[in-house]
Order: structure tokens, then C-alpha cells, then sequence
């Protein structure tokens, strides 16, 4: 039965990671494919901001649609699409054409949203909420990776060579998608299920209500002032996250003269502090609700944004910009799983309506931020550190809100039966 969730967290990290390598993998070979299509530069990077923008979209639409079709049907059909448009993109002859692929690949890769609602079903909050945490930490650290795997590839290779490994990768996510994600599954959790004795009837009820999702639902979510918080939440932490992964490599490699190889080893130095956050919420904090965890990492935020504007002011040193965004990947690490399952757990029977919503968020804003970093055409990493400050400035705001109604006795937060009072146990 351990074997069988251990299992069932690693393919649903991968199902959540193709999607951020198909973002960031092929970005060291930009040069290579504006060369082979005969474009410029500023087209290929055009590319990025059309994989964001489908994938943003298609991930509320994959959410509505896992509330009230079979997932696992859904999550199949995603791949393919996503298979099918990576083998595509090294036959296309014009960036019209590479846009129109990236764009079906974006489409299939958001599919991997209806696994959150698959987690909902099969696990209680507590229980989901350490898997989420383990899940999310691939959507993390792939942006950190991605870059580096491309960069072998294209040493060995050719940019051609990246699409087919992330066909690859689709194919084999596909082939154990159908081992660990069936129905036939659905007994993982059967020791929860067991002790709560379901009837038919309550069952039948259920099935109803989930049925009855629709666009309107969806609509309503955004007018719930608590999980859309959460969602702001991790949506800002996100767009710190591309805030740095649009505009590291200027400020290391450019500014600082950090060499190739060195500026990997600080990725991977940002990717451990990531996993430690994770780990930290997963393992040492196994037994605080996400509510907590969410709240008090995000108004940690706080002064971590203040410094970072400070040293946007500064002259600051590598050593200090790098130490400060090693403390914000732990508090990422933290935050990420965590806020989508607190908001979640306000919405039990329409948890892909509800990711669907957290993954628009995510990368809309983390498009708008990385975008921005782009179009500054910075000459010093103040750009970098102000952007991210700007971004954890946001999630701390949202924390302080959720933090604020925790307090209030007719709170919904405080009344909640899987969220205690943050604010009494700080």
C-alpha cells in the first residue's frame, strides 16, 4: 500500500513537471532555432509568452472539465496532445508554425491540473496535503533544471533532440499514468475510506453535486474573498519564482561574471533549498494544517521583500543576493503545496474547478513578471531584486488578509474544521 502511494507521488510529479521543462528546456537552444527558422530572437522568445498564455488558460477549462468527466480519460488525452505537438515542433518551417505547436503542447500539458482533483478524491486534507507538497515541488524546481537538461542536450545535439526527449518523456509519463492513476487505484486509500462508512445514497448525492459543476461555479470561486486569497497567494510566489528564472542568468553570467558552469551549481543550490522547503512542510510540520503553513511561510514574505528592495538600492553583492533567494525558495517550498490545498479544502467536491483556478492565477502572473523582467532591458540586477520583492510583497499582503480574518471568531478560516486559528498558536 506504501509502495503504491510512494508510486503514485512520483509519476504525479512528473505528470506536473512536463509542462515547466517544456517552458524552460529549450530556452538554451532560442539561438539555435531563430537561426534555423530564419527569425530573430525576440520570435523565439514570443514563443514563451504563447506556451504561457495557452497553458494559463487551458488549465481552468482541464479543471471544469475533471468535475464532471472521468479524469484519468482527461489526463490520457492530454498527453497524447502534448506527445503529438513535441514531435511536432522540429517540422515546423515558420514561427507561425512553432507557435501553433507550442500552443497544443501548452493545451496538453495543462491536463496534468486534473490530478489535484484526483487527490482530492482519493486522500483526506491532511494526507493530500503531503502528497500536494511533494508534487508541487517538481513544478518548483523545473524551471531551475529545465535549463541545464536543455543545455546537455543541445551540447551533444541538436535543438531538434529537446522536443523529441519531451515526446519521450510524454510517452512515458502516459504509460504509467495508466498503472498508477486507474480507478482500480482507488483503494489507496481505503483504510480512510473504511473507517468513514459511505452509504450508496451519500455516495449517489455526491456524484450529483459534482456533476452539476459548471462555468458559473467556476465564476463563483473568484467572488470567495478566503480561497482566493490562498490562490493569490501561491500565484505570487509563483511569479517571484519566473521573476528570477526570467532574469538570473543577466545578473549572475552578465553582471557578476559567474561562469556557465558555476551559474548551474546556484540553480541547483536554489532547487535544495526548494526540496528543504518541502520537506520542512512535509516531514517537521507533517502535523500543522496547510492553512498554517501557507499563512505563516507567506508573512515571512514580508521582510524578505523589504530586503529585497533594499538591496534593489544597493550595490549589493552576489553573496547577498544569492543568500536572500535561497531563503524565499524555502519559504516557496513551503508555500506552494500548501495553498492549494487550503483552498481546496473549502470547495470538497470541485477540486478541478478549484485548481484549474490556482493554476490560471500561477502562471498569468507569473507570465505578467517574467514578461516584464523581459521588456526592461535591465543593465543591473536592481530590475531582478525588485520585480521579486514586488511579487513577495503580494503574497505577504494575501497573508496578512488571511492571517487578519484567521482572527476574527465569525471568520469562515477560524470555523473551518481542518484550518485552527493560525493566529492562536503564533
Amino acid at each position: 500500500m506504501q509502495h503504491n502511494v510512494k508510486l503514485y507521488i512520483l509519476v504525479t510529479g512528473l505528470l506536473f513537471g512536463l509542462s515547466p521543462l517544456a517552458i524552460d528546456m529549450y530556452l538554451p537552444a532560442l539561438p539555435s532555432m531563430a537561426s534555423s527558422l530564419s527569425v530573430s530572437i525576440n520570435d523565439m522568445e514570443m514563443s514563451v509568452a504563447v506556451f504561457l498564455l495557452a497553458f494559463a488558460l487551458a488549465q481552468p477549462v482541464f479543471g471544469l472539465l475533471a468535475d464532471r468527466f472521468n479524469k484519468l480519460n482527461l489526463l490520457l488525452s492530454g498527453l497524447v496532445i502534448f506527445t503529438l505537438s513535441s514531435l511536432a515542433v522540429p517540422m515546423v518551417e515558420t514561427a507561425d508554425g512553432l507557435y501553433l505547436a507550442r500552443m497544443f503542447q501548452a493545451i496538453g500539458g495543462a491536463s496534468s491540473v486534473v490530478c489535484f482533483a484526483m487527490i482530492q478524491q482519493k486522500f483526506d486534507i491532511q494526507k493530500g496535503s503531503q502528497i500536494i507538497t511533494y508534487v508541487m515541488a517538481t513544478v518548483v524546481i523545473a524551471p531551475l533544471v529545465a535549463p541545464m537538461i536543455g543545455g546537455q542536450i543541445l551540447k551533444h545535439g541538436s535543438w531538434e533532440e529537446i522536443f523529441y526527449v519531451l515526446a519521450g518523456v510524454g510517452v512515458f509519463a502516459f504509460v504509467l499514468s495508466l498503472f498508477t492513476h486507474s480507478e482500480k487505484l482507488e483503494a489507496v486509500n481505503s483504510k480512510a475510506q473504511n473507517g468513514k462508512a459511505q452509504s450508496k445514497s451519500a455516495e449517489n448525492e455526491e456524484a450529483e453535486q459534482v456533476a452539476s459543476s459548471s462555468f458559473a461555479d467556476f465564476i463563483a470561486i473568484f467572488k470567495q474573498p478566503l480561497p482566493i486569497a490562498f490562490i493569490f497567494l501561491g500565484g505570487f510566489g509563483f511569479a517571484a519564482l519566473f521573476s528570477f528564472v526570467a532574469g538570473s542568468a543577466f545578473v549572475y553570467i552578465d553582471f557578476f561574471k559567474v561562469s556557465a558552469e558555476n551559474y548551474s551549481y546556484l540553480l541547483g543550490l536554489n532547487a535544495l533549498a526548494m526540496i528543504s522547503g518541502s520537506l520542512l512542510s512535509a516531514k517537521v510540520f507533517a502535523k500543522v494544517t496547510p492553512n498554517k503553513k501557507a499563512i505563516i511561510a507567506g508573512l515571512f514574505l514580508g521582510p524578505l521583500s523589504f530586503l529585497f528592495f533594499v538591496l534593489a538600492q544597493m550595490q549589493a553583492p552576489l553573496t547577498a543576493i544569492v543568500i536572500s533567494v535561497f531563503m524565499f525558495n524555502i519559504l516557496l517550498g513551503m508555500i506552494s503545496a500548501n495553498a492549494i490545498s487550503a483552498a481546496m479544502s473549502f470547495y470538497p467536491t470541485q477540486g478541478g474547478a478549484i485548481s484549474g483556478v490556482f493554476g490560471l492565477c500561477q502562471f498569468a502572473l507569473g507570465a505578467v513578471f517574467s514578461g516584464g523582467i523581459s521588456l526592461s532591458h535591465a543593465h543591473s540586477p536592481a530590475v531582478l531584486l525588485s520585480f521579486m520583492g514586488l511579487a513577495c510583497a503580494g503574497a505577504a499582503m494575501c497573508s496578512t488578509y488571511l492571517y487578519t480574518r484567521s482572527c476574527s471568531e465569525d471568520s469562515e478560516l477560524s470555523t473551518q474544521t481542518n484550518a485552527t486559528e493560525p493566529c492562536r498558536s503564533l
